[in-house]
């Protein structure tokens, strides 16, 4: 009697060790992230994957097109792509300064969407504080005044996921053409 006693005993330890374990086990924390960063999840990466591809596809149409007009154009650290057609003279556009500027917009296809280039209209606005396409606001601050440029934008710099709502698609890369005319200080 005493020996079941014991095995019984025995039995009862095993199984609560056995029990501790898989609590322990079973309580394992997952990592911690700091505060300030979401946790990945599926959507965020298919997000960061289809931006990617967006980019890449635009670059390669905006690397085609160049070929096709046998252009030869920088890239500018920012993502756009820049010939000077004219030069100007002066200064560059700096922070506040308001401008008045010309330019043609038109997607890689020639499909033309608007313009006042060439015409006795005119564009302004003030640096660092436009509502109009970032793109054509870092353009023109790569010109002095009576200065020319042609300008390759990728969608992002452009009319970005929303397009114009009128001839201008979501997620199109633009054809710019500027050209500097004042800047007042």
């Amino acid at each position: 009697m005493k020996e079941g006693k014991v095995q019984c005993h025995i039995l009862a330890w095993t199984n609560i060790a056995v029990l501790l374990l898989l609590i322990l086990v079973g309580c394992k924390q997952a990592p911690q992230l700091p505060a300030n960063q979401l946790p990945p999840d599926d959507e965020n990466a298919k997000l960061i994957t289809l931006d990617k591809a967006i980019v890449s596809t635009e670059e390669s149409q905006m690397v085609q097109y160049m070929h096709q007009h046998q252009l030869k154009m920088q890239k500018d650290a920012l993502g756009f792509w820049i010939i000077i057609l004219q030069k100007g003279k002066g200064t560059f556009p700096k922070n506040n300064n308001i401008i008045t500027y010309q330019y043609s917009i038109s997607l890689l296809d020639g499909t033309h969407c608007s313009s006042n280039y060439n015409t006795t209209r005119t564009s302004t606005l003030q640096i660092g504080h436009t509502k109009t396409i970032r793109g054509i606001e870092l353009g023109l601050m790569k010109l002095k005044p009576g200065g020319q440029a042609l300008i390759l934008l990728p969608s992002i710099l452009g009319y970005s996921v929303s397009g114009d709502r009128h001839s201008i698609p979501p997620y199109s890369p633009l054809v710019v053409y500027l050209k500097l005319i004042d800047i007042k200080t």
